[in-house]
């Protein structure tokens, strides 16, 4: 039995990055239930992506038909999910222990739907209950067979950990990819070259504008999947911000490169905690290269969340970028020279600057053109 349930609990962990395996694991679960049909849902009002429904209604004959008849006509008055909702998380139902065979013969949901079907005893859990999502999972025996028995409620009730965990982990992943969906597509529509390198600068992306900078000749290209300047004491400056934006406490640095007549600026970013990538890999910097422009049209939100500031570590950033004086600021916020100065201290730490010259220059290269 528990090398059984082992082998079922390792397929829900694999089945947190493969659809399929969490297939196989309610497949597994329901052939040990003897159930005919086996579903693994998410309810959640929100608009928030939600893992992968999974299971084998279509293989027991309930088409889409039968599920849109039992979303507009049964859902409302189910007693089976009614109960599973009043158990506490991962609290298993059994239906016979809720309401009896007569009881379940006068509600249209065994009547009209789960019995024509072939269908009758249901076992269900909540696996996850987070914000407004709940994960179910469910097993409906065919209309002819025993109700489930203590057994089968133990057998339940020694997986919905395991269960449970690995639901979790899978509801973080599909907000992660989605989050890494929308933020590389971001990237690819901006005009500045960002590149995604680890702390060797092997490139892990690079957004549409990159991909066409690294192609071209120029200061800035790529070898052998890995960043470099084209010229040898540059190559080595930038190894040493890449390296400093992974380290800990990250830094964050730039470097002017000889592009032709022009000038480019890269700016050398850590990763911040935030973004998709940050999580599921080793530290990672952002090198974001540009034309030198003026600052003054920076959306103070990209320069925030990329420079991990304050909103008024912000304000002052984006001041500083314009010409003005620390004394300018303080006199435009209100504040005192004391508290002005240190905003400017903590603004240099936080973006890993030691001198105003190097912050201006690494907003110049933010700027979208």
């Amino acid at each position: 039995m528990q090398s059984e349930t082992q082998a079922i609990a390792g397929l829900f962990y694999d089945g947190v990055l493969q659809p399929q395996a969490w297939h196989a694991a309610m497949d597994a679960m329901c052939t040990r239930l003897q159930a005919g049909v086996f579903h693994s849902f998410t309810l959640d009002e929100s608009s928030a992506p939600t893992p992968e429904s999974a299971g084998n209604l279509e293989q027991f004959g309930l088409h889409a038909r039968h599920m849109a008849e039992y979303e507009t006509q049964h859902a409302g008055n189910d007693p089976r999910l009614a109960a599973t909702l009043r158990l506490a998380t991962g609290g298993v139902m059994l239906d016979h222990e809720h309401f009896s065979a007569r009881e379940a013969l006068r509600n249209p949901v065994y009547a009209d739907w789960l019995i024509p079907l072939g269908l009758k005893h249901t076992a269900g859990t909540v696996v996850r209950l987070e914000g407004s999502a709940l994960d179910i999972i469910s097993f409906m025996r065919p209309r002819d067979a025993r109700p489930y028995s203590d057994d089968d409620k133990r057998f339940i009730e020694r997986l919905v950990p395991d269960i449970a965990r690995a639901a979790k982990l899978r509801a973080r992943m599909v907000t992660l990819s989605r989050s890494a969906h929308l933020g590389m597509a971001a990237l690819d529509s901006l005009r500045q070259s960002i590149v995604v390198v680890d702390a060797q600068c092997r490139i892990h992306h690079a957004n549409a504008a990159a991909e066409r900078l690294l192609t071209l000749p120029g200061a800035l290209g790529a070898r052998h999947g890995r960043l470099r300047c084209t010229v040898g004491a540059a190559h080595e400056r930038l190894e040493q911000l890449v390296r400093g934006a992974c380290a800990t406490p990250a830094k964050t640095g730039a470097i002017a490169l000889a592009d032709g007549p022009q000038r480019l600026v890269a700016a050398v970013l850590p990763l911040q905690a935030s973004h998709a990538w940050a999580g599921m890999q080793a530290p990672m910097a952002l090198v974001v290269a540009a034309m030198p422009g003026a600052a003054s049209s920076l959306d103070p939100r990209l320069v925030g969340d990329m420079l991990g500031l304050s909103p008024t570590e912000t304000r002052l950033a984006l001041l500083l970028a314009t010409g003005k004086t620390v004394k300018d600021f303080a006199a435009i916020e209100g504040m005192s020279w004391h508290t002005a100065r240190s905003h400017h201290k903590n603004l240099l730490r936080r973006a890993g600057c030691h001198r105003q010259t190097e912050l201006v220059q690494l907003l110049q290269t933010l700027q979208f053109a």
